[in-house]
């Protein structure tokens, strides 16, 4: 009784030190903000800090944020709420429920894993298996978020077949959300939400011919390094044994029964069409919920597996996106980037090119979405910088700045949905963070600029 008081105390000491930074917010009024745009960022920085925290729970803090852009936001409810009123919203939901269709049926079990299980047997494999599987899967799941959830799936239930420690399957799960997020940059087809956003906001007339020329090799580079990285810091951090899969986990999988043929057969088809979608163009989504409705039908999935979706994951979601909009529509990021062009110097050189990225990841941290972080720092680099730079060159620079970016969860949406779902702690995404901001540095000026000078774009 006395242990649970205490904790009690705890986090109400807690609580009362997160109001701290808020209420000097409102009442110092940084940058000269108007009162409402005060209410904004300390209810940002507010909920920011209970998330990284854990005081709160995810749902009432991410309400709590969202109730708040509501009344002092200056924005339209549809901005606030974009996310719930957004098809990634429906793409999401019924990932899960796809996935989990996936999981019951077995179809990961008696197709992948058995590759997985005879051939990658120690940590360092499961890495460039990671990349290899996310770089095949390209084509055949169009759906970036569902491309994700997938592949995450079929490694956890690999992983749970192995030797592996538990710090060692939260951090090779961890790496397979990393790699996603950088072998995406290969084409502007491979992430079809991000990528096309990217083009879109910089009014750029650029083919996927030209992405996968000035981005392909260099993205390549970079998901070799950072599996270096990984497996350093697997190595060296997490410490644990060396994976070796269990002999037993080797035996040959049962014949496929009438079920399971069934199910691989509406899995397959499902793909088929995410694949062939440019010839018919039938919408991505509505593929995936016609997918996941014919699952119901044929009885893999059952009423009890709507539990798949996470409601708490959802809701924070929800919250995280409506930031960058908010920020924008309330003028708080028109205040902050206004400060930002006397920092660029006169000339082109390596500053210039550093000054970009710190501009990229710091609106990137205040914003949070790389989606929105894109559609706010686009186009005024591309008036600044467009004299000294190609505008493909700034599309490039900002996109590899904000590709693999991170320092809390709510910065990258497949960290969120990694964390939310328990593939890996939330502390991992803070502890990798630094190294993979420093690894971002490194390949810009020493994988990608090079690479842009010898193919003539700078």
């Amino acid at each position: 009784m006395a242990h649970s008081k205490d904790m009690l105390r705890r986090r109400g000491f807690r609580f009362f030190l997160s109001l701290v930074f808020p209420c000097l917010i409102l009442i110092v009024r940084p940058f000269h903000i108007r009162f409402d745009q005060a209410m904004v960022l300390a209810s940002l920085v507010l909920v920011v800090t209970w998330w990284s925290s854990g005081i709160t729970g995810k749902i009432p803090a991410s309400c709590f944020l969202l109730g708040a852009f509501a009344c002092f936001g200056s924005a339209p409810l549809r901005t606030v709420f974009s996310f719930p009123l957004s098809e990634n919203f429906y793409l999401i939901c019924f990932s899960y429920l796809f996935s989990q269709g996936i999981k019951k049926s077995g179809f990961a079990e008696k197709t992948l894993e058995p590759l997985l299980l005879r051939y990658v047997n120690t940590s360092f494999k499961v890495l460039v298996s990671v990349f290899l599987v996310l770089a095949v899967t390209i084509p055949v799941i169009p759906q970036p978020l569902a491309r994700l959830i997938i592949v995450a799936e079929i490694y956890r239930n690999y992983l749970e077949k192995t030797g592996a420690s538990g710090p060692q399957k939260d951090f090779l799960l961890f790496a397979v959300f990393q790699v996603y997020a950088i072998v995406n940059g290969v084409s502007i087809n491979a992430d079809i939400i991000l990528n096309t956003s990217a083009v879109g906001f910089s009014g750029l007339a650029l083919t996927n011919a030209q992405w996968i020329r000035g981005m392909a090799l260099p993205t390549a580079v970079f998901c070799v390094l950072t599996i270096a990285m990984l497996g350093l810091f697997e190595r060296f951090m997490v410490r644990g044994p060396v994976l070796r899969v269990r002999e037993e986990k080797k035996t040959a999988t049962a014949p496929l029964g009438k079920k399971d043929r069934a199910a691989f057969l509406l899995i397959g088809i499902t793909v088929l069409f995410w694949i062939s979608g440019p010839l018919h163009h039938i919408n991505h989504t509505l593929i995936t919920i016609t997918g996941v409705l014919l699952m119901f039908v044929f009885g893999i999935l059952k009423f009890e597996d709507l539990k798949a979706i996470d409601i708490s994951t959802m809701v924070f979601l929800s919250a995280a996106f409506a930031i960058g909009g908010v920020m924008k529509s309330s003028g708080i990021a028109d205040v902050v980037f206004s400060r930002v062009e006397s920092v660029f110097p006169p000339e082109y050189s390596a500053l210039y090119i550093l000054v970009i990225i710190f501009v990229t990841m710091g609106m990137h941290i205040f914003l949070g979405s790389n989606t929105t972080t894109m559609s706010v720092v686009l186009p005024p680099l591309l008036m600044i910088c467009g004299k000294k730079l190609p505008g493909e060159a700034v599309l490039y620079i900002v996109y590899v700045s904000l590709m693999a970016h991170y320092l809390l969860p709510f910065h990258s949406v497949a960290m969120m949905i990694g964390a939310g779902n328990n593939y890996f702690p939330a502390r991992l995404v803070s502890r990798m963070g630094i190294p993979a901001m420093l690894l971002i540095f490194f390949v810009i000026f020493f994988v990608f600029l090079p690479w842009w000078r010898f193919i003539g774009l700078l």
